[in-house]
């Protein structure tokens, strides 16, 4: 009778713990419900994060309920991590998909539709995300939610003003500069500093030829393995493009290879684990291959720690991408969905959330230098950010022109972004906003397609690969993984969705 007696003790308590779970105790007769929410980071969180993370749920507890645990993350990592807990049961309830393809993620039941929470609780994501969350669907639903801001990009080369003051060098920030350019610096500045100095840093976890800088297209699919419209030609035509096979990237290999011959990019540039940012920091280098966009330019020059400029080599046009590169997902395994949508609604509706999150608490992490009619600036309380007790490098959270901006950019930054913004012709918008593609019936190929890429790029990226032998390989690879499968599917899908949706 003991045995049984403790049995349903037992029982009775994990019944009773299973009820609880997603609820955080009760404050004040209001029920708290406990959100897990990925929180991306580079490393070390530093002593003030659950300072912050405490500050925030004060705020959030009080207002919807809700009491947040960050779940700390590497960036590349979130959707491994995310499909490892919700694969094994465990609640999570805010994911980040960076950088990848959605679809995968959606077939794989790891992440939920959106659309009727979001009609429900989602107010302030839709006023301040708007077309944004168009980039968010997958089979016409919605399945995640981005940092607002601006929705086009230029891509550029960023340098330090150190060396461009050392070698009697200027930089217009508005002129469009061309590669022959950028060479051409390359080549001086290489001969002024001798080996051991490199002029640039490959971005090898990523396989966009030069970080995006090199020229426009949209990989409508979210990857290259279905392919990409030439923007660079035209952006009108709704042909798919194996990029692979283009003149445009055979001659970027070559360019690649060429710029490691002459020392221009680190022999170890295709396998080193460093991360670019701690590259850059070291000082041997000349500068890196980036957005061209005022903000970014001013927040990496905090990371850097060092003056930069910016030589920009593409302008600004909208993309599809295959949807939004960042976005927070509600997972299967959240406990309760609704206060999921309605926390990231809260840290869009509230701008002190948003400061919160991204710049900590003031008076420890930063001070307020700027406050008015045009904006905040603050300043970070050390010029080594990796001092200071809260920092994180990436823009995730809430709506990014709402921000203050960080010091010495002045108060009016985020108002003439905007206004960039919205400049930026029709005739820069992809043809192919709005579209989704469902891999389901090539996914298979998809993986296998991928694979090839990730093996080969960061060779080509890098200078590694003579493009002369190495190029053939890779696309016979490729087209033996099933891209040309993949392409025409992706063509098939397009073009079904052009002729659906003609004026």
């Amino acid at each position: 009778m003991k045995q049984k007696g403790l049995l349903f003790v037992v029982m009775a308590f994990a019944l009773a713990a299973c009820s609880q779970k997603g609820k955080a105790p009760a404050t004040e007769g209001k029920e708290i419900v406990e959100i897990i929410w990925q929180y991306p980071s580079p490393g070390d969180l530093g002593a003030g994060f659950q300072e912050v993370e405490d500050a925030l749920n004060v705020m959030m507890e009080r207002d919807i309920g809700v009491h947040v645990r960050f779940e700390p993350v590497g960036l590349m990592e979130s959707q491994q991590k995310a499909a490892l807990m919700v694969s094994s049961g465990e609640q999570l309830d805010i994911a980040l998909t960076a950088f990848t393809s959605i679809g995968p993620i959606i077939e794989s039941g790891l992440i939920v539709p959106l659309d009727d929470l979001v009609d429900q609780y989602g107010q302030a994501l839709k006023d301040h995300c708007g077309v944004l969350l168009d980039k968010c669907r997958y089979g016409g639903k919605l399945y995640g939610i981005p940092p607002a801001y601006i929705i086009g990009e230029g891509y550029g080369y960023m340098i330090r003003d150190e060396m461009l003051k050392k070698y009697g060098l200027t930089v217009d920030e508005t002129k469009l500069y061309t590669l022959a350019d950028v060479e051409a610096l390359f080549e001086k500045v290489k001969a002024g500093e001798g080996p051991n100095f490199y002029c640039t840093i490959p971005w090898n976890t990523e396989p966009a030829p030069l970080n995006n800088s090199y020229m426009a297209y949209d990989k409508v699919m979210g990857s290259f393995a279905g392919g990409v419209l030439m923007l660079n030609r035209s952006f009108t035509d709704l042909t798919i493009t194996n990029l692979f096979e283009t003149p445009e990237y055979k001659a970027y290999a070559e360019m690649m290879y060429r710029w490691a011959q002459k020392g221009y990019i680190s022999p170890d540039a295709a396998v080193t684990s460093e991360s670019p940012d701690t590259l850059y920091k070291a000082g041997n280098y000349l500068g890196m291959m980036y957005w061209h966009n005022e903000k970014k330019l001013n927040a990496y020059i905090s990371t850097a720690g060092t003056d930069l400029s910016s030589m920009k080599l593409v302008d600004p046009y909208v993309v599809n991408g295959g949807g939004q590169a960042l976005m927070w997902n509600i997972t299967t395994t959240s406990a309760n969905p609704a206060k999921a949508v309605e926390a990231l609604n809260y840290i869009y509706e509230h701008k002190e959330a948003t400061l919160l999150i991204q710049f900590g608490l003031e008076g420890k992490s930063y001070e307020v230098v700027e406050d008015g009619p045009d904006g905040k600036v603050i300043k970070y309380l050390s010029e080594d950010v990796s001092t200071l007790p809260y920092y994180t490098p990436y823009g995730l959270w809430g709506d990014r022109l709402e921000w203050p901006v960080v010091y010495p950019a002045p108060a009016s930054m985020n108002r003439l972004l905007k206004e960039r913004d919205d400049a930026i012709p029709q005739s820069r918008y992809s043809p192919a906003m709005g579209y989704s593609f469902v891999q389901e019936s090539v996914a298979t190929e998809v993986a296998a397609v991928n694979t090839v890429i990730t093996q080969y790029t960061p060779g080509f990226n890098s200078g590694a690969l003579n493009p002369a032998t190495a190029l053939p390989e890779f696309i016979t690879a490729l087209k033996a993984a099933g891209i040309d499968k993949v392409i025409a599917e992706n063509q098939r899908q397009i073009d079904a969705w052009a002729a659906a949706n003609k004026n």
